[in-house]
């Protein structure tokens, strides 16, 4: 297996540009319709809203990032074609160095959660693997 490594996000001009170029990569979106704006991706990136976010590198090269929010979910974004080792990797790194924060009633669960786009069928099945457990399913309203 290849070593997965891990690099926090400070974040950096170098940085930065790694994100976006894995953000218009991405085959799967929850979180926005369109691709922002280089200029808004980069606002977006220093005004970093995520409890800790990392980028992933397997052998000298970017194919992810995942980050821990302030409400105990993953988010974990990777390039097309991973496999279950990677994932199976960043959520043991993310538990081995985290803890969830204290359970807020309507806010926040005492579990880590990791939300999966429906159709990214990758990521659920890979999560299904890991034994983790189906705990709910979102939808949204129309637009009136």
């Amino acid at each position: 297996m290849n070593k997965v490594a891990f690099h926090r996000v400070i974040p950096n001009d170098d940085q930065i540009q790694i994100l976006y170029s894995l953000l218009n990569q991405r085959e799967h979106q929850i979180s926005h319709k369109t691709k922002p704006l280089f200029t808004q991706h980069k606002d977006f990136v220093c005004n970093n809203p995520y409890r800790s976010w990392y980028i992933v590198e397997i052998c000298n090269k970017y194919i992810g990032s995942f980050y821990i929010s302030m409400e105990n979910t993953i988010g974990i974004n990777l390039e097309i074609n991973q496999n279950v080792h990677v994932v199976d990797q960043i959520i043991k790194f993310a538990v081995s160095n985290y803890k969830p924060l204290a359970p807020i009633a309507s806010v926040r669960s005492d579990k880590f959660a990791i939300n999966v786009a429906p159709h990214n069928d990758f990521l659920n099945n890979t999560l299904m693997q890991l034994n983790c457990t189906l705990a709910q399913i979102t939808y949204y309203l129309p637009n009136e």
